[in-house]
């Protein structure tokens, strides 16, 4: 019998966590065909007045920054698959991969990102509290592996086979990555504590420009110049092309020259 009894109780437990997952579901499911049909108007009913959303370059945008992006564009569908429910009390983690497309103008905008949303449920209230997306988008993965090739680069510890596609070329030095690392070893020998800092990342398409500041001091010759032992700063800009793999296959570079050799005091 007393088997019997926690074997129910176990039985009506299971009922009753299916029927709250259920509803949970159906809540959900709710908001995001609101969603679907106007983003704007979803955010102004669902998202909490704290309500905050963490970028995949880690921006936070409260709800009226939210507000403001959603309503720059249009959005042609969404669709929100492997979803996952974890319910404490009346809060909701929910995670899943979100597949949308957008259009701006003459501009389509496909978006493949991991979420976790944070949502309060009571009753048939919800509200949205917290969102995070990961980094899924090509123009955001792109942005992100040049960063992480650049921390990788000042540190002295770059896999350039990771980066770069065995289709980029520089003329004079090859082909692949190996060119890639042949022109960078070029750079370290002549200013072997030379850092690179981002200050800027623009992507669009398959492209990224990057506006950099470079620090070095000349310790090794530089075109026939002997080493002058001077620290400068100099302004460097660089457009990168990146393929299906997130791998370089163009690159084109742009140094302050002029500043350059005025402040290693080649030329006044």
């Amino acid at each position: 019998m007393k088997k019997q009894i926690i074997t129910l109780i176990c039985f009506l437990a299971a009922i009753q966590f299916s029927f709250a997952q259920t509803n949970v579901e159906k809540a959900i499911n709710n908001v995001f065909e609101e969603y679907s049909k106007d983003p704007v108007s979803a955010f102004k009913k669902y998202a909490a007045e704290d309500y905050f959303f963490i970028t995949a370059e880690g921006a936070f945008w409260d709800k009226s920054r939210n507000i403001q992006g959603v309503s720059r564009a249009k959005l042609e569908s969404i669709v929100l698959s492997e979803r996952k429910y974890k319910t404490v009390g009346d809060i909701v983690i929910f995670s899943g991969i979100n597949t949308s497309k957008w259009v701006a103008g003459s501009t389509t905008i496909n978006y493949k990102d991991a979420f976790t949303y944070t949502l309060q449920i009571k009753g048939n209230d919800i509200k949205w509290l917290s969102a995070q997306h990961s980094l899924v988008t090509p123009k955001d993965r792109n942005k992100a592996i040049y960063r992480e090739m650049n921390q990788l680069a000042n540190s002295g510890k770059v896999d350039y086979s990771k980066y770069y596609a065995d289709s980029f070329e520089i003329k004079g030095l090859g082909k692949g990555p190996a060119a890639a690392e042949a022109n960078s070893n070029r750079y370290s020998k002549t200013f072997p504590d030379l850092q690179v800092k981002i200050l800027d990342i623009i992507a669009e398409g398959d492209l990224i420009m990057v506006r950099c500041e470079a620090t070095g001091t000349q310790k090794g010759e530089m075109n026939g110049i002997p080493p002058t032992g001077k620290t400068g700063k100099v302004a460097h800009w660089t457009i990168n092309r990146f393929n299906e793999e997130g791998k370089i296959t163009e690159s084109w570079n742009l140094n302050d020259n002029l500043s350059m050799m005025q402040q290693l005091g080649i030329i006044k």
